[in-house]
């Protein structure tokens, strides 16, 4: 087991965040902050981007909850649209990428929320964050997201990736 918690995987899945390995996972439940990084330049977002091209070239499928959509699409209001880094017309796009590239999209069912209550309970986790860890464990793939924080919390609980930091710009989430 490394420092932070991950299982003894095999090479092309482990993930470590202090490793500085790079996953080679087929699968990825995608949490906001990988997808805001598409259209914002945050740290990661050079990562968010790979990510997304090789989902659209077809070499990994990705899911998320339904609640990111809505999500996303406040937050690229405030950082994108209000600061104008994006046009109306570009924000009004961009809002609707998760379901443009066929990205999985899972509902939040009341068992869902449930199960995701008691995690955010025990792991101290935002009920956000809670779901979408909740959905990587149900689905059994990595949680890709842009917060070291939450990987360390779900240490032990599911795998998790941490978009490689690098081109950073605007650090403000």
């Amino acid at each position: 087991m490394c420092r932070s918690g991950c299982a003894e995987l095999p090479a092309s899945t482990r993930s470590c965040i202090d490793s500085g390995t790079r996953t080679v996972a087929e699968n990825y439940l995608v949490d906001s902050a990988v997808f805001l990084r598409w259209f914002i330049d945050q740290d990661g977002y050079e990562h968010a981007r790979e990510v997304q091209q090789r989902f659209i070239d077809g070499a990994i499928s990705l899911e998320t909850v339904d609640f990111a959509r809505v999500e996303v699409a406040g937050v690229l209001r405030k950082k994108g649209l209000l600061t104008r880094r994006l046009t109306r017309e570009g924000f009004v796009a961009a809002v609707r990428v998760i379901d443009d590239l066929g990205v999985v999209v899972h509902e939040i069912t009341a068992d869902r929320l449930e199960l995701a209550a008691d995690l955010a309970a025990r792991k101290r986790l935002g009920m956000y964050d809670a779901l979408f860890a909740q959905l990587a464990i149900e689905r059994r793939i990595p949680l890709l997201t842009a917060d070291a924080k939450l990987c360390t919390a779900l240490a032990g609980e599911v795998e998790t990736e941490l978009l490689r930091s690098g081109g950073r710009k605007d650090d403000s989430a």
